[in-house]
């Protein structure tokens, strides 16, 4: 089905829209989360808050909850259960590439912004707006993570062969707000803005395919392959990339791991936020009150936590965090060919 969503001028002939949001809305915990995005969108985005939203449900399964469509109908968000991910049903992280693409090919808009859904808006994201020559606005990954320092580093290798896949002609370097270190072109897959008539979209999702299918991926796990793959494909298209502000995507959670530069006190300064799984667990308002020099008395800040609340969006015990930290440890150890899976024992006992 194709959405055709145009605006009328005066003279009755209808024009694209100027940008559209899109987001992706599964049964459980997305659904909060979508439901305070578009809220924190209509409350806070200024004179784009009216922006269409467009919720999509890519995968074959239980549909989302009669309460939720209420509320995104509410909201104005037009919610659609298609099966864009089929191929990749098991990785929920293929759902981005293959619904931007979608939306690319059928969302008759100039800019399309693709967000996660564990984002709040405090301000008016003006820069979405991309001026002429700007195709893509989006901000680096917060840390190293997967990515490479360059020809030196051990995990460069992964990115030398995603180049070739892909077609990268020339190094692009970023630097991390974590640290400030300078790595290959690697940006978080959250937050995206393109101009839709650039073919970002359907780029990242053809060679998101071919790299599934040739089973590349860094030694971490697949986990990052969407990321890493849309990082390649900006870099193949040669893009000038605008990497947006700080206080676009602003990492919630890691606030006391930033550069100094890099680190915002202020909802009042904030555009947006990305809050990974904080108010996933039971102590959300501990680990928010442990964000060092944060200020807590805004309105903003108020609203952010009544929300949290209202969307009863914490439903799991601590433990589940440090058996998710224990997985990353064994991750890594697992570059060294050492097998452990201690967490999956505890996982067991503690019946989470």
């Amino acid at each position: 089905m194709l959405i055709q969503d145009k605006l009328i001028d005066n003279q009755g002939e209808k024009m694209s829209i100027p940008i559209a949001f899109l987001i992706c809305t599964e049964p459980g915990r997305l659904e909060g989360q979508s439901l305070l995005l578009a809220e924190s969108i209509r409350k806070y985005c200024g004179n784009l808050k009216d922006t269409p939203i467009y919720s999509f449900h890519p995968r074959i399964g239980e549909p989302i909850s009669i309460q939720t469509q209420k509320a995104f109908e509410t909201l104005k968000v037009i919610h659609q259960q298609l099966p864009i991910n089929i191929d990749f049903h098991d990785y929920y992280l293929a759902n981005k590439p293959l619904v931007c693409a979608y939306a690319e090919q059928t969302i008759d808009a100039d800019i399309l912004v693709f967000l996660d859904s564990d984002k709040c808006f405090f301000s008016e994201p003006k820069e979405f707006l991309l001026p002429p020559g700007c195709n893509v606005a989006i901000r680096p990954e917060y840390g190293r993570g997967i990515g490479s320092t360059g020809s030196q580093d051990p995990q460069d290798e992964y990115w030398k062969k995603l180049y070739e896949v892909v077609g990268v002609k020339r190094e692009i370097f970023v630097n991390t707000p974590i640290g400030n270190k300078r790595i290959r072109g690697y940006w978080n897959a959250g937050l995206v803005a393109v101009r839709r008539s650039a073919g970002i979209f359907s780029a990242w999702k053809e060679n998101f395919e071919k790299v599934m299918y040739l089973k590349l991926s860094p030694t971490q796990g697949n986990y990052y392959v969407e990321q890493s793959v849309l990082s390649a494909t900006l870099c193949s298209f040669e893009e000038n990339v605008f990497n947006l502000p700080f206080s676009y995507n602003y990492p919630l959670p890691l606030h006391n791991r930033l550069s100094k530069q890099a680190q915002i006190n202020s909802f009042d300064e904030m555009v947006s936020i990305h809050y990974f799984n904080m108010f996933y667990y039971h102590d959300w308002k501990k680990q928010l009150l442990n964000l060092k020099n944060l200020e807590t008395k805004s309105e903003k800040y108020q609203w952010l936590c009544e929300g949290v609340m209202r969307h009863n969006m914490p439903f799991k015990p601590v433990l589940h965090r440090y058996i998710l930290q224990l997985r990353k440890i064994e991750k890594n150890l697992h570059f060294f060919k050492m097998n452990i899976h201690l967490s999956d024992w505890i996982e067991r006992v503690a019946q989470l």
